[in-house]
């Protein structure tokens, strides 16, 4: 009996954590890795001609270091085809905290979720990567771009993260970083609790 409720505490906390992870991962525990990945904080993203209300397509950043996501580490290896392009996995870091302030903008506006999403490396500028995220507009978010501009949250499908997101992810890279401070400034009066 013992053994029954044993396993079935098990199921049951192995079905809340998915649940966590599939509704926007809020609460779920993320992987810090390090390696070359996509960074998408500020991308400017625009939607997609082939799914214009599900999908964009943002432009972000390359960067080699440490990063935060819900993937394995071996799921975020870069690969290249046999053409020559390149392919990795958009995560989170602090790269951009200290440069480009946090803007918060409100339930209802577009901006796109870019985490654990598919990149290809741009040929002509390996600096540089496309990658297909998801448009969300039910949730709060906040984003490093947008220049503290808040009229930008209506129209700008910028890449952010929910609230709860960003503050769980930030943290937990925070926490294995050993940092003594979280790198990231904001926008005024909007640092996000």
């Amino acid at each position: 009996m013992v053994r029954v409720l044993l396993i079935a505490a098990l199921l049951l906390t192995a079905a809340v954590i998915n649940a966590a992870a599939e509704s926007g991962k809020d609460d779920a525990k993320g992987i810090v890795c390090e390696g070359r990945y996509a960074l998408c904080t500020s991308a400017p993203c625009i939607p997609d001609p082939e799914n214009t209300d599900g999908k964009a397509l943002c432009t972000c950043e390359v960067n080699e270091g440490i990063n935060f996501g819900y993937t394995q580490c071996s799921e975020r290896t870069p690969s290249t085809s046999g053409h020559g392009v390149m392919t990795l996995v958009s995560t989170y870091s602090f790269a951009q905290g200290p440069s480009k302030p946090v803007l918060s903008c409100p339930k209802g506006k577009p901006w796109t979720n870019c985490l654990d999403r598919p990149c290809t490396v741009n040929p002509m500028n390996l600096l540089s990567a496309l990658c297909k995220c998801d448009i969300v507009r039910d949730k709060a978010f906040v984003t490093y771009g947008g220049d503290c501009n808040t009229l930008t949250c209506d129209t700008g499908y910028w890449s952010g993260a929910s609230v709860g997101s960003y503050m769980s992810g930030s943290d937990q890279l925070f926490q294995k970083m050993g940092m003594d401070k979280i790198p990231v400034t904001y926008c005024p009066g909007m640092k996000p609790e």
